[in-house]
């Protein structure tokens, strides 16, 4: 049997809400999943991309990577990767924290390699605007080269799904499998007739992944070759911190957050809670009083947005005049800015439409934390 593990979107170093509890869970995961792959007795591991969250990750992460990895290939697992977004150098000239991988991981971003049994593998970095027309021809040169050989082809790229950045319509056929990482939400589809999937993000890493993570779980894939086309298998993990969202109305907050507090007590770890609360009026005091202490101790962390009902009614009225997210995401991106330019500014929109100068304050304030804990080299 020919198994090959597919996993993308690790974000080893990050910090979520600058917490360190938040940064251990990640590494955990990891383990847990380098546990599993190993279990398994897969061949081969695929990273579709962002292993590291930065390019300059904290040297723990640095050290957690090579150090678990090697655990794999001291066991006959070949590992390839690819560069997402997230770790391409700032600076022309500095490498990107996969270096620490060389002799480890092999780097395949735009060029073709033979792995276990004879399978060919293709692959494309996460690739600016600015050069994409040059990647994608060249990519087109590199799959006619792995048409010509015998044996299975897997192409192993960071790219975006959707949006004007995504690239999916232009990568070329002629291969079994296409191994995806960028999108943190599990996907498994078809591209120009074959198998491909995004493994998802190995923990959850935003409150727009809650509702996928509850549903499917988060993890990674297993992909077995053996037969004539490839079957692939959903490997959730179970050390993932949970994470739930609640939409609850001002005048029934207590007995939700005694829903909260109950669901809380009975996980395995303290999880993070978000609430989003609408009414009017709406005494924002007596809130933070309630989480407080209906929470103490109960969760790891606690986030909440106040949404009052004039407020509400007129950011209804405005979506419906216009889609201003997509002018600005359209508009950035056709002026070469990057994704991660582009994710900013929709931050910083979103955040004064919902709390004016303030929301903008602490939207920086939290961002500045994130980066603080980022290059903190001692992690």
């Amino acid at each position: 049997m020919t198994l090959i593990a597919h996993m993308a979107d690790v974000h080893l170093g990050y910090s979520q809400y600058g917490l360190s509890e938040r940064e251990e869970d990640v590494y955990e995961a990891f383990e847990e999943a380098v546990e599993l792959i190993q279990r398994e007795h897969a061949s081969v591991l695929l990273i579709a991309g962002d292993l590291f969250h930065s390019p300059r990750p904290p040297i723990k992460a640095l050290m957690k990577a090579r150090d678990l990895l090697s655990r794999l290939k001291d066991h006959g697992v070949e590992i390839y990767h690819v560069i997402g977004d997230h770790e391409i150098p700032r600076r022309v000239g500095d490498l990107p924290p996969t270096a620490i991988l060389e002799g480890v991981s092999k780097h395949i971003g735009l060029r073709n390699a033979e792995a276990f049994n004879g399978i060919t593998l293709t692959g494309l970095d996460r690739v600016k605007p600015s050069v994409s027309g040059e990647a994608f021809e060249k990519l087109r040169l590199l799959a006619e080269k792995a048409g010509e050989r015998k044996g299975r082809r897997i192409l192993v790229s960071h790219i975006p799904l959707r949006g004007p950045e995504s690239g999916l319509s232009k990568l070329p056929e002629g291969y079994d499998y296409y191994a995806l990482g960028h999108e943190h939400d599990r996907r498994i589809f078809s591209v120009k007739g074959s198998v491909a999937a995004y493994s998802g993000s190995i923990e959850i890493f935003s409150v727009s992944e809650i509702e996928a993570w509850e549903k499917a779980g988060k993890g990674f894939l297993l992909v077995d070759f053996s037969g004539s086309e490839p079957i692939v298998h959903e490997i959730n993990l179970e050390s993932i911190r949970p994470q739930r969202f609640f939409t609850v109305r001002v005048e029934e907050l207590l007995g939700v957050l005694e829903e909260a507090a109950e669901w809380s007590s009975a996980q395995r770890k303290k999880p993070v809670v978000h609430f989003k609360i609408m009414g009017k009026p709406v005494d924002r005091m007596m809130v933070a009083r309630e989480i407080q202490e209906k929470l103490s101790g109960k969760v790891l962390h606690h986030r909440y947005e106040v949404l009052e009902e004039a407020e509400a009614v007129e950011r209804i009225g405005e979506a419906s005049k216009i889609d201003m997210r997509s002018i600005l995401a359209e508009y950035m991106s056709s002026r070469g800015f990057s994704e991660a330019e582009v994710e900013l500014a929709l931050s910083i929109y979103e955040a004064y439409v919902a709390r004016g100068a303030e929301g903008v304050e602490r939207l920086v304030l939290r961002r500045a934390e994130e980066a603080e804990s980022r290059d903190d080299p001692e992690g």
